[in-house]
């Protein structure tokens, strides 16, 4: 998981995800919000939300991580708008724009669902399961949560993975009982990154693939010639055409490289093989080698 790079809907858009709020915090009672929360969101897009959802959606999948790819699994097809904290807890966050992300409909409903929660008191290390239970409301005390929001904190300050010992699973980077080891334990758990077993070797694969690509890029880098160029990358869908000028057919090689890199499933483990190159001495050559790679 990695932080999102948030962006803005139209002034519009975000005027009536403002009015659709307060009509749903006019209810008498949080039973009665909660309850108009779900029949609005069962209706977002119909009427004067039809415009406001489509530009929601557009943004969105501008957001993804990779190509239109879920921001928890990083592997599946981002399908579903996902609410960061729970409309069944935080009501008065349904059609708030900040509390949004795409996410696959795996990791939305049969992962997290309303699974959530909370340090009580606010900023303790004590932390509270406020998943609700059927037929009941019950208001949060707080909004400290311990599930990672991905729209203002980074994951990778929270865990990483484990690549040196080539295990593909997500460890704590802080000491045991502090809000940010919590944090994390309970992010990883609640969505299964580590139990998932499609998802560890999908992580292997694509330490494969990464090095794959940048290997490429090292050696078409240092060619001179468009014969060099071409036995560089070896890849005929990507052939090189001898007829155009050199340096353009070079630069437009490496572009598609990068584009490769850029837009590939699981990019956490692009950005901790960059992390962690001090310790996998195969990957920390090849970035001495392409040190433009370190800023991707």
């Amino acid at each position: 998981m990695i932080q999102l790079t948030s962006k803005n809907i139209s002034l519009s858009s975000l005027a009536h995800l403002s009015a659709v709020t307060q009509t749903i915090m006019q209810g008498a009672s949080f039973e009665d919000q909660v309850q108009k929360a779900k029949s609005k969101w069962n209706n977002k897009g119909s009427g004067l939300g039809q415009g406001a959802f489509a530009d929601i959606k557009k943004t969105l999948l501008e957001m993804c991580v990779g190509v239109e790819i879920c921001a928890y699994c990083e592997q599946n097809e981002a399908t579903d708008i996902e609410h960061i904290f729970p409309k069944r807890l935080y009501p008065e966050k349904a059609f708030s724009w900040e509390n949004y992300i795409f996410a696959c409909s795996k990791c939305n409903t049969h992962h997290k669902s309303d699974k959530f929660k909370i340090f009580d008191p606010k900023n303790s290390v004590i932390e509270t399961d406020i998943t609700p239970k059927r037929g009941t409301f019950t208001k949060p005390p707080t909004e400290d949560s311990l599930f990672i929001n991905q729209r203002i904190e980074d994951p990778m300050d929270f865990f990483e993975l484990d690549l040196v010992n080539q295990q593909f699973i997500f460890t704590e980077k802080h000491p045991p009982g502090t809000r940010n080891y919590l944090k994390a334990k309970f992010t990883k758990e609640v969505l299964g990154l580590n139990t998932r077993a499609t998802l560890i070797e999908s992580r292997k694969k694509a330490v494969m693939f990464y090095i794959s690509r940048l290997e490429k890029f090292v050696k078409a880098s240092a060619t001179t010639t468009h014969e060099e160029l071409s036995n560089s990358i070896n890849d005929d869908w990507k052939s090189v055409d001898h007829a155009k000028d050199f340096v353009q057919e070079k630069t437009r090689i490496l572009s598609s490289i990068k584009k490769d890199i850029l837009e590939y499933s699981h990019p956490t483990v692009w950005k901790e093989l960059i992390r962690q190159r001090a310790n996998l001495p195969k990957t920390n050559n090849l970035l001495l080698q392409a040190p433009e790679a370190l800023t991707w």
